[in-house]
């Protein structure tokens, strides 16, 4: 039985008192962490919505209650966005130097915000800061053969057998049911469109025949319908009629189409001529065409790292631009309805005059593109390339969404409040932060306040709300010990188990009941 269809992972538990990359405090950091052999893109996009981000195959959520500078993840609704005039500025400046090779940067480039890599590089450094983590890549790769399935434990191949025929399988969830407004940040209700060949380990709501929707309870209605409707009552709250309400909505219209989109922005007509010319490409990581140019990446990741952050070349050699940039753990998954390149880890590369100039790493998913990190050519640092990037993945993001209509947002990573040259991810709206408790979506702007307060935070107002996904069932959690494939209630009948009931009941927590069905966690 191949193991290449479920995520595998080995916990670590709880790592405390390493240095912080924000605060460069030298023993505040704290987190939880784990290997990851393989995972499916269904289990790292659950994961990440519940706080977990990856770097490499380590996989680590931070403990923001007890850390010195809590890190939120933070989501842009791509499909809403509404780019600044600072954002702006930074493609008018990038069109200009690819049309004359000039880019009169002037003052205006401090007004674009910080450089989009100089968070994701603190993230990156907090995490090879963990203690003895290489020797964690040591032992995992060593204890590789170990990770193989061998063989399913007859009361799971059920279970299993259904993961594989899609019979139960399914990207839709009740939250992928509901769209972000941009305006209120309420959640709003709209049809999920149906999706075929979904990953493995999914649970499919199907109607049994003859059953089909409440006809008591009214129709879904579209995202943008409801916003309509609710711009028109407050109008009418405000004392004006229905006829006037209406004419006021008509002339809002086309004010707001004014400006151009900002696929129109990016892809502006350059001269016959040009100065410079640019070509992105995105490249599936492990494809011929991705080798090709690996050695061009290691060099310009190298130059970045020793100028940006003054590494030494030890610091970012070959073997450290592969374990953290190269190696996924995410299985490539390329359904029919799914994304042109499929789902996965990528680089988007960045040539100018065939000369690579900057490199994003993202990872495509089922419901957003997630950037990893972001590195560029030091010499053309007056462009703001960090921002470009930024604002080329949130157009690719909505183009994604044209062909997998889940696909709808963009992860930025953490959001550091208490560090002021990270807050500027905010300005990419609207954003929303992850509540560390509820795993629910809130406005940027409200969490805001609440951090000027505190820089630990709840942000679901509602007492009652609870983690969904938090119950745990231990006996239900999946299990692979000696290559067998298992649940916790079959392993811990087996002699010699250790007791280890409390270390993952804690893992359960961390990754939620329904990755804890679907991934198998590696035991003795």
């Amino acid at each position: 039985m191949s193991s290449i269809n479920y995520s595998i992972v080995e916990y670590y538990a709880e790592h405390g008192g390493y240095r912080c990359g924000y605060c460069k405090s030298s023993d505040s950091n704290y987190s939880y962490g784990m290997w990851a052999r393989n995972m499916t893109v269904q289990d790292y996009q659950d994961l990440i919505d519940r706080g977990w981000r990856r770097s490499g195959r380590y996989c680590y959520k931070p403990t923001l209650n007890v850390m010195c500078c809590p890190t939120y993840t933070i989501r842009c609704a791509a499909l809403d966005f509404k780019i600044s005039k600072s954002q702006k500025k930074v493609i008018k400046r990038l069109n200009r130097f690819l049309s004359h090779g000039d880019t009169k940067a002037g003052d205006d480039s401090k007004s674009a915000g910080e450089s989009f890599s100089t968070l994701e590089y603190s993230d990156f450094s907090g995490v090879m800061d963990i203690p003895d983590l290489h020797q964690k890549v040591l032992r995992a790769e060593k204890n590789f053969e170990n990770t193989k399935i061998v063989s399913v434990d007859p009361s799971l191949s059920r279970r299993l057998e259904n993961r594989h025929d899609g019979e139960e399988t399914t990207w839709a969830r009740e939250e992928d049911c509901c769209k972000m407004d941009s305006l209120t940040g309420d959640t709003v209700m709209v049809p999920a469109a149906p999706m075929e060949g979904a990953v493995a380990g999914e649970v499919r709501k199907t109607c049994r025949p003859g059953v089909g929707p409440d006809a008591n309870r009214p129709p879904c209605k579209k995202a943008k319908l409801v916003r309509l409707e609710r711009k028109r009552q407050k109008i009418l709250n405000q004392g004006y009629n229905q006829e006037a309400a209406d004419a006021m909505l008509k002339q809002r219209g086309p004010q707001q189409q004014e400006g151009k989109s900002l696929e129109n922005l990016l892809n502006e007509q350059l001269p016959a001529n040009p100065a410079h010319r640019l070509e992105l490409v995105l490249l599936k990581v492990g494809t011929p065409e991705f080798m090709h140019s690996l050695v061009d990446s290691q060099e310009l990741f190298a130059k970045y790292q020793m100028a940006i952050h003054n590494e030494t070349p030890e610091e970012c050699n070959s073997q450290l631009f592969y374990e953290f940039l190269v190696d996924s753990p995410l299985e490539p998954w390329h359904p029919l309805d799914g994304p042109p390149h499929g789902y996965g880890s990528f680089h988007q590369q960045y040539w100018m005059d065939g000369r690579l100039i900057a490199v994003g790493v993202i990872d495509i998913l089922p419901r957003c593109v997630s950037s990893v990190y972001f590195y560029y050519d030091p010499e053309l640092g007056q462009l703001s390339l960090g921002t470009y990037a930024s604002l080329r993945e949130i157009s690719l993001t909505q183009s994604l969404h044209g062909h997998a209509s889940a696909l709808q947002y963009y992860y930025m990573g953490f959001y550091i409040h208490t560090c002021p040259k990270m807050r500027y991810k905010a300005s990419y709206k609207p954003s929303f932060l992850l509540c560390p408790e509820a795993y629910t979506w809130h406005p940027v702007s409200e969490c805001k306040t609440r951090l000027d307060r505190s820089k630990y935070c709840r942000f679901n107002d509602d007492p009652s709300a609870k983690d969904r996904d938090g119950e745990i069932v231990l006996n239900e959690v999946l299990v692979l010990s000696h290559h067998r494939a298992m649940l916790y209630c079959t392993y811990v009948t087996m002699d010699q188990t250790e007791n280890d009931a409390e270390e993952v009941t804690q893992y359960a927590k961390l990754v939620g009941m329904k990755c804890a069905r679907r991934m198998l966690l590696v035991r003795p």
